[in-house]
């Protein structure tokens, strides 16, 4: 009897401790902490940006070939980068359209547009992610003998995507600041400009082909994007 009695203390004075242990408070600090963890802010975050900006290509072939671990996921970084775009262009131009079929005039009326339109200005990140899978079809296509995989190529259009919608957030706040369409015209054309410089890099910074072919891959893309979503809105209107 008591040497049951002398175990059963044991077991109560080993369960002590953990019972005593209280999870702290759910504060501000506490949720700082947990977004930063998901993003990897203290390094990942700001390490992919500036890894982006400055050699994307180098930057991305490291990632998928050599440490992953520097780098935020890069359809995270896409989803991430566009809900910083959404916030702050919506914040600054009320009306703002990216992308957006709605604003094709010969359609209006003929297709549910508006629908499709509101779609993806609310949900950028998405519609984004869809315009890179459309572009990485034609990457595919195009830059076949690097043998890459689709899935490595998706990563390539989301890390460069990401990139190129955070530059032109930022270019946007001149263009409001100074109520210049030009500096909102030539934002347009630099995110254009890094899309096909970074895709052209990936597979080689040296040859003048690579970028000619990032142009046509780009403008395939986003043909195809914005077919498929004319047909979704022609299907919609008469289904």
């Amino acid at each position: 009897m008591q040497l049951s009695e002398t175990i059963i203390e044991l077991e109560d004075l080993e369960l002590k401790p953990k019972l005593s242990e209280k999870l702290k408070r759910i504060d501000g600090h506490y949720i700082s902490h947990e977004i930063q963890h998901l993003l990897h802010f203290e390094k990942g975050f700001l390490f992919t940006i500036k890894s982006l900006l400055i050699r994307p290509g180098k930057a991305i072939r490291e990632f998928l070939f050599e440490d992953r671990e520097k780098y935020i996921k890069p359809v995270l970084f896409l989803i991430f980068t566009s809900l910083i775009f959404t916030f702050i262009a919506h914040s600054l131009f009320p009306k703002i359209t990216f992308f957006n079929i709605d604003g094709i005039v010969s359609l209006k009326g003929k297709i549910r547009a508006k629908e499709i339109g509101k779609w993806t200005d609310s949900h950028i990140g998405y519609a984004q992610l869809f315009m890179g899978i459309c572009v990485a079809f034609w990457i595919n296509f195009f830059f076949k003998k690097f043998k890459y995989s689709i899935y490595e190529i998706l990563v390539l259009v989301s890390f460069v995507f990401g990139e190129g919608i955070l530059i032109l957030t930022f270019l946007m706040v001149p263009a409001k600041l100074f109520k210049s369409q030009n500096l909102m015209s030539i934002a347009l054309v630099i995110y254009f400009i890094y899309i096909i410089w970074a895709i052209g890099q990936f597979f080689g910074e040296k040859k003048i082909i690579n970028y000619i072919k990032s142009i046509l891959v780009y403008c395939l893309g986003n043909a195809s994007y914005t077919g498929i979503l004319i047909l979704i809105a022609y299907l919609l209107k008469f289904l």
